[in-house]
């Protein structure tokens, strides 16, 4: 049997029967394993005393000394205890403070463990040891329906489990464990998280002592050992996106870190999926005005630094002239003209139609009183609150039918988009096998002892939803692609 192996059953009859309260079972042990201090945080009946309990269970024959709210008389003891609980810790109390701060500085346990319902920023900064304890783990104030109807229906007594011998957590084990967890390597990937969170402590005036960093570093190496690796992954680093960092103001901002690091891996590792939509849809907007596109020529004006046709339209009794950029011809989309003043004119809306004429939509209160009675604001746009009416389809102007230089152009156009759309396609398919790659070598980590199952599920989705996006866009772009073959073919024959 591997240490993965015997790990995971462990861990399984550990966290049996305590549904929404695995992770904090898991990240109780391995904080135990690497050494670091964590506060323990539960209302009164959440189930505090049973984790605790089935912590002791993992080891064989601790030497574990616990501390109530009126006995917490530290003694001095030549070799460390294995284990230093302090149950209803109350950090408002001088003489426990007290007790905890000589344990730690004197190092009379190799584990400690503080329980209680104080909150943790309250607790810790009146004790005197926020920055000392390394992990908060937090237990839900709520249950969830899937765990009240398991406890509802389960009759047996949740706090007597029982651990084979084999797989308990001998002492010369645990010695030899934290030796082979130094040796374990952090990858690139976890100092990319661990930078973003830093960033963002920093960013938000979070102090995280460096004692603090190198604890959960050893926690994260202690998760990537018992799964039977030797340098670190990103899976190891998922609980980093949960409410360990005590204060819930700080567990927002670093959580925002987190994701933020998580943003980066996959920047690294994975397309960008907003460039390779983006690039979509310009490539659709460039193929409707190709294919819709005309071979004559149109009378028009240099405005604003582009070539435009003027359009004169009365509204109101009164002659309003309007330019509209003559690249806009052929497509469909939705834009506003601009005015003599050379301002976009919001109270106007165009549409070519994919053709030549010229759809105009004005503003309904523009209609009614005229434009020189309205404002020109940037307030209501196609998507804001301006009521637009139908006005007018108007003409363009042609001064020129058939022209040869247009006909070469339209089809050095259609050349260069199809060479565009192959090479899109390309990068989609090398976008959708990078992603693939990745969610495979992701899969592998699905049954490891301590994954952080809840953000790993998030992480997978977000994969799969990035999958099935390039997939669409692969779709999309092979669907433009036979317009364009269908148009050649069309031309070919007449």
């Amino acid at each position: 049997m591997t240490i993965t192996e015997r790990i995971s059953k462990l861990m399984n009859i550990l966290t049996q029967g305590l549904m929404d309260r695995e992770d904090l079972v898991r990240l109780g042990f391995l904080s135990i394993i690497a050494e670091q201090p964590i506060y323990l945080y539960g209302r009164s009946g959440s189930g505090k005393k049973i984790i605790i309990d089935r912590l002791i269970k993992a080891f064989r024959a601790p030497k574990v000394q616990q501390f109530g709210r009126r006995n917490h008389q530290v003694t001095e003891k030549s070799e460390p205890y294995s284990i230093t609980i302090y149950n209803s810790f109350d950090g408002s109390n001088p003489s426990m403070a007290n007790s905890v701060q000589i344990i730690m500085e004197e190092r009379l346990t190799r584990a400690l463990i503080l329980s209680g319902h104080q909150r943790p920023d309250v607790a810790l900064n009146e004790a005197g040891i926020a920055d000392c304890i390394h992990l908060v783990l937090s237990i839900p104030d709520t249950i969830s329906a899937e765990a009240l109807l398991y406890l509802l229906k389960e009759q047996g007594d949740l706090s007597q489990i029982t651990v084979p011998q084999e797989l308990m957590v001998s002492t010369d084990e645990w010695n030899a464990w934290l030796k082979d967890i130094q040796e374990v390597q952090i990858s690139e990937d976890t100092f990319d998280i661990i930078s973003a969170i830093a960033t963002e402590s920093e960013k938000n005036n979070i102090y995280i002592s460096a004692k603090r960093w190198r604890g959960i570093a050893r926690i994260i190496k202690a998760a990537a050992f018992f799964s039977g690796r030797k340098e670190t992954g990103i899976t190891d680093t998922l609980f980093l996106g949960s409410n360990i960092w005590g204060k819930r103001i700080n567990n927002e901002s670093l959580l925002n870190g987190f994701h933020k690091g998580l943003n980066t891996y996959l920047a690294n590792h994975a397309p960008n999926i907003n460039d390779l939509e983006a690039q979509l849809l310009q490539l659709q907007q460039n193929a409707e005005k190709a294919i819709n596109a005309s071979n004559d020529v149109f009378r028009t004006i240099s405005f604003n630094n582009m070539d435009c046709i003027r359009y004169t339209i009365t509204v109101a009794g009164e002659a309003i002239t309007l330019y509209a950029p003559v690249e806009k011809i052929g497509t469909r989309e939705d834009f506003h003209p601009f005015n003599e003043l050379r301002h976009e004119e919001t109270r106007v809306k165009c549409n070519y139609m994919g053709s030549s004429i010229c759809l105009i939509a004005i503003d309904s209160q523009a209609k009614r009183t005229g434009m020189r009675a309205s404002t020109n604001t940037t307030a209501g746009t196609m998507t804001g609150k301006k009521s637009f009416e139908e006005f007018a389809k108007l003409p363009t102007e042609v001064i020129r039918t058939n022209d040869p230089e247009k006909i070469r152009q339209n089809r050095d156009a259609i050349s260069n988009l199809k060479q565009m759309i192959l090479s899109a396609i390309e990068t989609n398919a090398k976008a959708l096998m990078a992603l693939k790659t990745l969610y495979t070598e992701q899969k592998k980590h699905q049954d490891d002892p301590f994954l952080n199952k809840s953000t790993y599920q998030c992480f997978m989705e977000d994969l799969a939803r990035q999958f099935k996006k390039v997939s669409e866009n692969v779709q999309a772009l092979q669907a433009l692609q036979e317009v364009f073959l269908q148009k050649t073919t069309n031309e070919s024959n007449t």
